[in-house]
């Protein structure tokens, strides 16, 4: 017998005549009409070369084959339809399923704590592993399955072969020093132009928004120091007469804990899109649905229109 031939529509029809013994109420357990339970038969005993059912006066008896056949089929259509059919459901709340999240540095200082307080309610067994990978690595990791979501801004990811989502649109504000020796509330472009800057530059990346801006406004910067990452912007900053423009979810964040004001920059502060980013082949996952669904109401909000208050402290209300 060849595999190709074997319809599990005909193996249904078969279970629910062992069953019942009799065409039309087999039929109807099934939907089913009559005459579709008489062709289905027949092509039944053409596949297997047995009559399989026999019509006596107790109803349709089943031959030595169809009795043979009756455990496997029905173990074979209950396979079908508990663990091939459906797909896995995903409980958090029970799960010990480790997701690898790329982002960068950003993400993990602003993202982060927020996503462990959800993880504490919801889904307590969860664990986090956070990457940060080039471009074509990252590529990679998506397809294969070794990275589940991208989170952030990524210009460099290009692939047309990826799904994303946009979450929101960031944009830059300047951090100074609360005691700043000449930048009080507000900042003017000569004295943007003037001060020393820090400036990231991550290893590997394309020239960022705020470089073309500059470029496109034609304002040149003091570059007094270049750093690959975030993490230690607010310490040189708090500790110096530099500044530094900064996303302003990022600047938010470190008047949480250094002494820094958040100023607007004197020129209109570019903006980008922060996307999540996924593989076509892990869409219809559950776990990766359900973290895609969590990531987006984790970082959605109000970010980049509120006003910047002019505070030594500032309470978190942006996301990635």
């Amino acid at each position: 017998m060849d595999i190709r031939q074997v319809d599990l529509n005909l193996l249904k029809v078969f279970d629910a005549l062992l069953k019942k013994r009799h065409v039309t109420q087999a039929g109807v357990s099934i939907g089913l009409s009559q005459p579709a339970m008489s062709y289905a038969l027949s092509k039944l005993r053409e596949l297997f070369g047995d009559p399989l059912f026999v019509r006596t006066g107790r109803g349709m008896e089943p031959t030595p084959r169809a009795q043979a056949l009756g455990d496997p089929v029905a173990r074979l259509l209950d396979l079908v339809q508990t663990e091939i059919l459906p797909a896995p459901e995903f409980r958090p709340a029970e799960s010990s399923r480790n997701f690898v999240l790329c982002m960068s540095d950003i993400g993990e200082m602003v993202f982060l704590p927020r996503l462990q307080s959800f993880l504490a309610r919801t889904a307590p067994h969860v664990s986090i592993k956070t990457v940060a990978l080039s471009m074509p690595e990252l590529e990679e990791g998506l397809a294969s399955g070794e990275v589940d979501l991208a989170i952030g801004y990524f210009p460099g990811l290009k692939s047309e072969a990826l799904k994303r989502k946009a979450l929101y649109r960031h944009s830059y504000v300047c951090i100074a020093r609360d005691d700043h020796p000449e930048i009080g509330d507000t900042l003017s472009l000569d004295q943007y132009r003037n001060a020393a800057h820090v400036i990231v530059h991550p290893e590997g990346r394309e020239q960022d928004v705020l470089e073309r801006a500059h470029e496109r406004l034609g304002i040149r910067i003091n570059v007094r120091f270049s750093v690959p990452r975030f993490i230690g912007v607010p310490f040189i900053v708090a500790g110096s007469d530099m500044i530094a423009a900064v996303p302003q979810a990022v600047g938010r964040r470190f008047a949480e804990f250094v002494n820094v004001k958040l100023l607007p920059l004197p020129f209109p502060a570019p903006k980008y899109d922060l996307y999540l980013y996924w593989h076509p082949r892990f869409h219809h996952e559950p776990a990766n649905r359900w973290a895609r669904n969590a990531m987006s109401e984790l970082i959605k909000g109000p970010m980049q229109h509120e006003p910047l208050p002019n505070t030594k402290r500032m309470h978190l209300s942006a996301g990635l």
